[in-house]
């Protein structure tokens, strides 16, 4: 008997640990892909989606003439490709989102970016699920007074780094079907058990 209690605590222990982090697939142009001849436009493509951390940006494409590099936004705007962050050249190549911010790709084949193949992709901030917002502590007496407005300020360089991102995505689903299955597992131990 203390053998199955052991496996079912063990089962459950397992089960509550795992952690399923999914996101979104979207290839890039849709059925076009990404192509420089292509006639889409790929900032239209990706001002019509909700990207967010967990997601995947998926590239296909033809290799012999063709490759996806991310850049720096100085770069992106210059269609400068001689100092890319990250190459990729396979045809068929996937980008995970690690966290929020701006992310910009382009191909550094001759005239591809000046051709219009660049893509920014604008990431959304969203705090983890059913997180409230910690509130914003009372300014001290000693606190500067002054009102005003604080402007964005647009660095040149690549939004934060794709690392890993403290916020997770749990599946509702997994959870589920993975509660449902150490259950089972329970119950079964325990009709043997008696059996």
């Amino acid at each position: 008997m203390k053998k199955i209690m052991l496996f079912v605590l063990l089962m459950i222990d397992l089960s509550s640990s795992v952690v399923m982090v999914t996101g979104e697939v979207y290839k890039v142009g849709d059925s076009t892909g990404w192509a420089a001849s292509s006639n889409s436009s790929y900032a239209d493509w990706a001002s019509s989606k909700t990207f967010r951390v967990h997601d995947v940006i998926l590239f296909e494409y033809n290799a012999t003439n063709d490759n996806v590099i991310l850049v720096t936004h100085s770069d992106f705007r210059a269609c400068n490709t001689t100092a890319p962050l990250k190459m990729y050249n396979s045809g068929n190549d996937s980008f995970t989102i690690k966290s929020g911010g701006h992310y910009y790709f382009t191909s550094n084949f001759s005239g591809h970016c000046q051709g219009g193949q660049k893509l920014d992709v604008r990431v959304l901030k969203s705090p983890p699920p059913h997180a409230t917002p910690s509130p914003s502590p009372a300014p001290s007496p000693s606190t500067s007074t002054s009102h005003a407005a604080a402007a964005p300020v647009e660095s040149n360089a690549l939004a934060p780094s794709p690392t890993e991102s403290k916020a997770t995505t749990h599946d509702p689903k997994w959870l589920l079907m993975s509660t449902v299955g150490v259950t089972i597992s329970g119950l079964a131990v325990l009709v043997l058990d008696y059996a």
